[in-house]
């Protein structure tokens, strides 16, 4: 098995092929879906994302199974992969290496706000921080130049940091 300045290398060139094919100004964007289906009269949430499959749900305090994670716990699941991938990608892009790489991400939520029990409590996770575990030898500008690409490029971190438009609707299935 390759190790991370093994696969490192291969990322490199993976990305610059990748690169080269959305040179194409024709290339258009990847789509994503995810779907969440209530499960019956569980309350338990599959995602189907792709062909993968991610059961979500909540604790027995709100009447769930603890079978998966939830919501909020997911954003952060998301965050520290995304944070990863891209430390990744960017170690790839400007030819550094790592010889391990962790990214553990933290986060409150009080669910006083979700349930309406205090109106002055945030709905949405709180205080997020991350920390990247990073075995390597580069100095520490060259880690702080790293983090400071990671922070502008990781797509899941932009869109929580930065202001997104989600446009919602309801479709009655039942008529």
């Amino acid at each position: 098995m390759p190790n991370l300045p093994d696969y490192l290398a291969f990322k490199a060139e993976c990305m610059a092929t990748l690169r080269d094919k959305l040179s194409d100004p024709n290339t258009p964007p990847v789509a994503l879906t995810a779907t969440a289906r209530v499960a019956g009269g569980s309350g338990v949430r599959p995602v189907q994302v792709r062909q993968f499959t991610v059961v979500t749900d909540s604790g027995p305090g709100l009447a769930g199974y603890d079978l998966g994670p939830t919501a909020p716990e997911l954003l952060l699941t998301s965050l520290a992969s995304c944070l990863a991938h891209t430390f990744l990608i960017v170690a790839a892009s400007h030819g550094v290496s790592y010889d391990s790489l962790e990214v553990a991400v933290h986060g409150e939520i009080d669910f006083r706000g979700v349930l309406e029990v205090d109106p002055h409590v945030p709905t949405a996770p709180q205080n997020l921080r991350y920390e990247a575990r990073i075995s390597s030898s580069m100095a520490a500008e060259q880690l702080a130049f790293i983090k400071s690409e990671v922070e502008r490029l990781c797509p899941v971190l932009q869109a929580i940091t930065q202001p997104l438009a989600v446009e919602g609707a309801i479709v009655n299935a039942g008529r």
